[in-house]
């Protein structure tokens, strides 16, 4: 629905849970309810705190960087889960193996192993919660449960090939992301996710639509009727789509071409609306180039780079950055909308907006969070795989300062 749609508004007062002390502000996220019965939530500025000196602080607690050489050493994490006790459950790869460690940061055990038998995978994409933890293996078109302490509980047949995030909902339903076919009429419902029950019986298939199409190069030989695609990218930092789980059940989806969040229960339906103001901040001419020069190195193997160049065009490139890079909602509902990495990438910058809608403000966290994988956003904690100097990989947790 266009956001220029006509709208009633609705007179309400949110209660915000801005958990840091200190002054607060005046602003308040406007509320209306759409004709359709969404409700949209503006924020024309911060509601959580006043300015920076009040914001969530963010402090390093804790770092878990196993010794070379030993049981628990880290190789290349992967997908991370952590338990109601605090345990931190990490899909390392090379080979995949998914390490436990306590709340302090000690090795407690390995879960499962690689391999094609029960209990085993070749590729792990996990996520825990409660005494389960579920284990997606998109290579062997399975999934698997285990109990918190190693035991291996069932698997079933599940999809195969695409290699996403999974999750299981405070109704402790799985989202398995989904390879279907195309419809004879070509055309898609969009994201496919099935659901299980964790005994492995099937729920349903939600689809999430392609609410929009982005932009992409395709690099491929030859012309008209006898060309050949070899691989298709998008274009860098134009506008996209973004999907992420949401803890209670549903999706979060955002529209970054504008600041524009939506709560989608199953997928084809929205319930809610947040934005917030924003103006574009414009991307340096060296960054455009260099992102369409990494563009034809990953292509030049497959086309010849004159090819490439010929594709990858720097007037293609936009001149300001989209509104938000990725989006991830943590296990209280705040959802977090990620700034694009400026100059400095040993820190990352995100939007918090409450489970409400509201726009709280600003935060800087002080470590390089991975765009995609290799991180959890916990309770007031952000765990995300780091490097050290020498490029040995480790776990750090990051929570909101009281």
């Amino acid at each position: 629905m266009s956001l220029t749609s006509r709208f009633l508004p609705v007179l309400l007062a949110m209660t915000l849970a801005a958990c840091s002390g200190g002054a607060q502000p005046t602003t308040r996220a406007r509320v209306d309810t759409l004709p359709s019965g969404i409700v949209q939530v503006t924020s024309d500025a911060p509601t959580g705190w006043a300015d920076s000196a009040h914001a969530w602080k963010l402090q390093i607690t804790l770092r878990i960087q196993p010794d070379e050489g030993s049981p628990g050493e880290l190789m290349e994490p992967g997908t991370i889960g952590v338990d109601n006790w605090g345990r931190v459950y990490v899909a390392d790869r090379k080979p995949a193996q998914i390490k436990v460690f306590d709340s302090t940061g000690a090795f407690v055990r390995i879960i499962g192993r690689e391999g094609g038998g029960p209990g085993e995978y070749r590729v792990a994409y996990i996520t825990v919660r409660g005494s389960h933890l579920l284990v997606h293996d998109p290579m062997q078109s399975r999934t698997s449960v285990f109990d918190t302490s190693g035991t291996f509980v069932r698997s079933w047949t599940s999809s195969c090939c695409f290699w996403a995030d999974v999750g299981i909902d405070s109704a402790d339903i799985a989202y398995i992301p989904t390879m279907v076919p195309t419809p004879k009429d070509g055309k898609s419902r969009g994201r496919a996710y099935t659901r299980y029950r964790l005994d492995g019986t099937l729920v349903d298939t939600l689809f999430v639509p392609q609410r929009t199409e982005p932009k992409a190069w395709e690099f491929g030989t030859g012309k008209g009727t006898s060309r050949q695609v070899s691989m298709i990218s998008s274009i860098p930092f134009t506008p996209n789509n973004m999907l992420v789980l949401h803890p209670m059940g549903g999706f979060t989806e955002g529209w970054n071409g504008e600041y524009r969040i939506i709560r989608s229960p199953r997928g084809e339906d929205t319930t809610m609306i947040f934005t917030r103001s924003w103006t574009a901040e414009p991307i340096p001419v060296a960054r455009r180039q260099q992102e369409v020069d990494e563009m034809v190195h990953n292509a030049r193997d497959m086309v010849g780079e004159a090819t490439a160049r010929e594709v990858a065009k720097l007037s293609d490139v936009p001149t300001t950055a989209p509104a938000f890079q990725t989006l991830r909602v943590d296990l209280d509902g705040n959802t977090w909308a990620r700034h694009l990495v400026g100059s400095d990438s040993t820190r990352t910058r995100y939007d918090v907006f409450s489970p409400a809608g509201a726009w709280l403000g600003t935060v800087t966290v002080l470590v390089a969070v991975p765009e995609y994988g290799g991180q959890f956003f916990g309770r007031r904690a952000i765990y995300s795989a780091v490097e050290d100097a020498d490029g040995r990989p480790a776990i750090v947790r990051v929570n909101v300062a009281d």
